[in-house]
């Protein structure tokens, strides 16, 4: 029973700890929910200024709604965690109290057996009326025995006592944590029908403009393409050039190997042995250990590179996601696909963006409609950080993750500050988001 009672306590632990690392899971998806719904606050905030409703705010608001459901599914499933620890507190509790009963008669009936010859008979007197040595020194050894249980039996109805306590405050502190958890979410759900009911009259003010919406969608989607192809025919040059160099390299290589060997040929002769010393020029084979990407990328944020920094990237820029990498539905328009090569990440007036990784600048570069777009590259890897006003960097210069590369445009027009970022391995096209940090 002791045994089955102790499993039952450690997997009640086990439980718990699990549960532990799932809440903080919760928490910093809480953290990430909230931090972008004061984004998505601050770009509302913002648009509101210019006193009309856009695409760009639809987009938005659309944005802050997918964030305040994030948070709410967060916080129920932080409400299911809560209870089932509420379960199991309350079943250690239950079997602690059972625990405790059962220690408490038995060391009722240790404390009457005691009392019972403790009347009759003195331990001392017990031990000295032994018949023999032998006897005396059994007796004693019981006596000291005896008495050791009954400490034993004292400590640990103190230490389950201790834990009942323990048990009670945990289950104080949960009951709290559950019932705040519950009144956030009920904050947040009425902040979600407010935002949906906002949504909703924003959409009734632009289906009277579909038509001139249809026609600077297709006006953006013209621009993006010929902004896509310029970057795609830029980093194809760029690979091609680099291979090109690099079989130049392979071919004077070979070249010199060939010649390095022709020259040894005459060693074979006697009087010959001693041009034998040209081995030396063996050096020039340094190019060999010469690393193909830039020395700043041993500075990584981890150890390994840029791959191995999948999923730790910093931002670009400190904003939301409203355009997502590949095919999705039109915020607005219905039944209207648009296909991103890379992600839109909007942030505030004013703002910087910045390297995510070291690397060299290899393109700067403008298109019309499009304004200023620069390439970094990262190794094997490319970003690409488009719709720039101002640029601070030029092509060779090596730059540092977070270091400032440019102003992002603001849009009058459509009301909203929006970075164009791509990711590139060789000359595939990756999605963003799976590389930034989360």
């Amino acid at each position: 029973m002791r045994c089955l009672l102790s499993i039952l306590i450690l997997l009640g632990i086990s439980v718990s700890v699990c549960s532990q690392e799932t809440v903080k899971s919760l928490k910093r998806k809480q953290r990430q929910a909230k931090q972008n719904i004061e984004m998505t606050n601050r770009l509302l905030n913002e648009n509101k200024k210019n006193q009309k409703t856009t695409a760009n705010s639809i987009t938005v608001i659309s944005r802050q709604i997918e964030e305040r459901e994030n948070l709410i599914k967060a916080l129920n499933d932080e409400v299911g965690i809560l209870d089932r620890d509420l379960s199991n507190i309350n079943a250690e509790k239950s079997q602690l109290e059972e625990k405790l009963q059962e220690l408490r008669k038995e060391y009722a009936k240790l404390l009457y057996h005691y009392y019972f010859h403790k009347t009759k008979s003195n331990a001392v007197f017990y031990i000295l009326s032994s018949e023999s040595l032998t006897q005396g020194f059994r007796r004693l050894r019981y006596v000291q025995q005896y008495s050791n249980y009954r400490k034993e039996q004292a400590q640990k109805i103190q230490q389950v006592t201790d834990e009942l306590g323990q048990k009670e405050t945990l289950l104080s502190r949960v009951k709290e944590e559950k019932h705040n958890t519950l009144k956030g979410k009920q904050v947040e759900s009425n902040k979600l029908l407010k935002s949906k009911e906002s949504k909703q009259k924003m959409l009734t003010e632009l289906s009277q403009k579909e038509s001139d919406l249809k026609v600077k969608l297709e006006k953006q989607q013209r621009q993006v393409e010929v902004l896509n192809k310029k970057i795609d025919d830029m980093i194809a040059a760029e690979i091609a050039k680099q291979e090109a160099q690099r079989k130049a390299k392979a071919k004077a290589e070979a070249e010199r190997k060939a010649k390095a060997a022709a020259s040894k040929k005459p060693a074979t002769s006697g009087t010959a042995a001693k041009p034998s010393a040209p081995s030396a020029p063996s050096t020039p084979s340094a190019p060999v250990t010469k690393p193909s990407a830039p020395a700043s990328e041993g500075k990584s944020l981890v150890s390994g590179g840029f791959e191995s920094n999948r999923g730790r990237l910093p931002w670009p820029v400190r904003g939301i996601v409203t355009g997502h990498f590949g095919l999705h539905p039109h915020p607005v328009l219905d039944h209207v696909q648009v296909n991103n090569k890379g992600i839109y990440i909007q942030t505030t007036a004013n703002s910087d963006a910045s390297a995510v990784y070291d690397g060299e600048v290899t393109q700067v570069f403008a298109i019309p409609g499009n304004n200023n777009a620069i390439i970094v590259k990262h190794g094997i890897y490319r970003t690409v950080y488009a719709n720039l006003t101002a640029t601070y960097v030029k092509v060779g210069d090596k730059v540092k993750a977070r270091q400032k590369l440019g102003r992002v445009f603001v849009d009058q027009e459509a009301d909203k500050t929006e970075l164009y970022f791509m990711l590139y391995k060789e000359s595939v096209l990756q999605n963003p988001e799976l590389w930034l940090a989360r």
